[in-house]
């Protein structure tokens, strides 16, 4: 038993180390290994449902543990709640955050154990991958995280998401772990030729959407690009705070950090097309002052609108005929005198919104931190022109929609030249989440071919190419003002867009859940009707 717990002990290390910000993304090849053999090393006797449950709920919590820590802060800070009670919220959500694992084990004994799995140790492993997979998809995680994602930093293997997105890498991930298990329990090489033929195909695959990349750039046309200056201006949670509840110094500042930092951008050579505010840049509803500061800060920014022809993109507040307030990304463009506005549709859950508050009014007066906004329509395109009048299509999302792949795939199929995404970290910390949030975002790039401008309040902000490579990037607690030329589309409709045409935007998603209750539905009664037994020879 007690070498169970080292093995499964050190699955969850290894996996905590390939993602961000240790980024040792080759761990995710080898990861499984150990709690594979984790379930070989239980004595016979102790094979039952329960032990198996808790030899997964292991690396689960070393993953929590060792992935999530950041949370605690989080939740102290945005919850406005003392130490105690942001550690016990921090260790439910260790039991609870990645249960995908142990009830991957679950199934994949049952598996193991059916005729299905003695006829072919590659057709199984593969089904093996696609079960996880598909576990993880359905299972209702905070984060969306998932083993693919360790690959953002890694320029080749990251490049086959454009197939099936972080998803794919997840089922190549344990389908690799699972041959490397039939190799040692064989003591075959034929499980670790399959495995080499797929870092082959990788390789091959990233290398051809490099090549095609860069020889597509070297005769992309010049004139056809949009000069973007994303602002971080390193403003804290508590300042914003402050000036969002009307304390006119806040206020002030923070308005004031702003504008010094967007015409220092302005000033640049050459000049930006349009600047980027992160989320809730601007403090109040705008255009909406319900007080002096607010007309004071409404002045102060059109004085700077009037100043310049460039766009301004902003993260800021937005309200309805019923005052319902959005969290929103407003699109003013002072030369045509044009202004539109995207609402955040995807809310942070306990962040933006709480289940059935809108049934029961009172439960919001328990969290007066929590912004309860409402919800958009969803993945729009907006239009904005250059100085030059080149129209160039955003595909906007704020914060936590950059984790939705249906999101960003929805805003390319409408026609987006690029994705723009803002974010305030300010409450996680400048510890782990700021890595592990712009990881889980930057596959949006991937996905759809498109480059992304994410705009940050206090790190990391970034221009990330179609390759979902970095271009320009930001410090984290820093004030900072990066500058990119983005192109219109370079390259061709990725084939993860094109079949998102026919199935939609979640298609590679929803084909793992499916695979995964064809498994529930094929081997899982079984397993929960009779005892344990030996496992065949793999």
């Amino acid at each position: 038993m007690t070498r169970s717990v080292l093995l499964a002990l050190l699955s969850g290390v290894l996996y905590v180390f390939s993602f961000a910000p240790w980024d040792q993304a080759y761990l995710q090849w080898v990861c499984f290994l150990p709690l594979f053999f984790a379930v070989d090393a239980l004595p016979f006797h102790l094979r039952k449902k329960s032990q198996l449950f808790l030899i997964g709920m292991i690396p689960a919590a070393v993953i929590c543990l060792g992935g999530f820590y950041w949370m605690v802060y989080a939740t102290e800070q945005y919850g406005d709640l003392p130490v105690a009670a942001a550690l016990s919220v921090f260790a439910l959500f260790c039991l609870t955050g990645q249960l995908q694992i142990p009830i991957f084990l679950l199934l994949r004994r049952s598996f193991r154990e059916s005729p299905t799995f003695s006829r072919t140790w590659l057709g199984s492993a593969l089904l093996s991958g696609f079960f996880y997979a598909g576990i993880e998809a359905a299972y209702p995680k905070l984060f969306l995280d998932t083993a693919g994602h360790a690959f953002y930093h890694s320029p080749w293997v990251r490049q086959a998401a454009d197939l099936g997105g972080p998803f794919l890498l997840t089922v190549l991930v344990v389908l690799v772990n699972e041959l490397l298990y039939s190799a040692f329990r064989l003591k075959a090489l034929r499980p670790l030729l399959y495995s080499a033929l797929i870092g082959g195909f990788l390789s091959i695959y990233g290398i051809i959407r490099t090549t095609e990349y860069q020889d597509r750039k070297l005769v992309y046309p010049g004139d056809k690009t949009f000069k973007i200056a994303a602002v971080q201006a390193n403003i804290g949670d508590f300042l914003k705070v402050a000036a969002e509840r009307g304390g006119a110094e806040a206020g002030e500042s923070v308005i004031g950090t702003y504008l010094r930092l967007t015409r220092l951008a302005l000033a640049s050579n050459p000049k930006p097309d349009g600047v980027v505010w992160p989320e809730t840049a601007y403090p109040a509803v705008f255009q909406s002052p319900e007080n002096s500061i607010e007309m004071q800060m409404d002045r102060r920014l059109s004085e700077l609108l009037g100043e310049t022809d460039a766009s301004l993109l902003f993260g800021g507040y937005d309200s309805d005929r019923l005052r319902q307030q959005y969290n929103s990304l407003f699109f003013v463009q002072p030369s045509r005198k044009i202004r539109s506005v995207y609402h955040k549709a995807n809310l942070l859950l306990f962040g933006e919104t709480l289940p059935f508050a809108d049934d029961f009014p009172e439960m919001k007066r328990w969290f007066p931190t929590m912004g309860f906004f409402g919800r958009g329509p969803g993945p729009e395109v907006m239009e904005v022109f250059s100085r030059s009048g080149l129209s160039f299509r955003f595909a906007p999302s704020i914060c936590y929609e950059g984790l939705f792949t249906d999101h960003a795939v929805s805003g390319a199929i409408q026609g987006a030249d690029a994705l723009l995404n803002v974010t305030n970290d300010s409450w996680f910390g400048p510890y782990g989440e700021p890595y592990l949030h712009l990881a889980l975002t930057q596959f949006r790039s991937i996905e759809t071919r498109l480059p992304l401008i994410r705009s940050t309040n206090t790190g990391i902000s970034v221009v990330i190419d179609p390759l979902g490579e970095t271009l320009k990037s930001s410090k984290v607690m820093q004030e900072e003002v990066i500058s990119s030329e983005i192109p219109k589309r370079i390259m061709p409709e990725p084939p993860y867009l094109r079949i998102a045409r026919l199935f939609g935007p979640n298609w590679f998603v929803r084909l793992c859940e499916a695979i995964a209750l064809f498994g529930v539905l094929s081997f899982g009664f079984n397993f929960f009707r009779r005892p344990p037994k030996n496992e065949p020879g793999v």
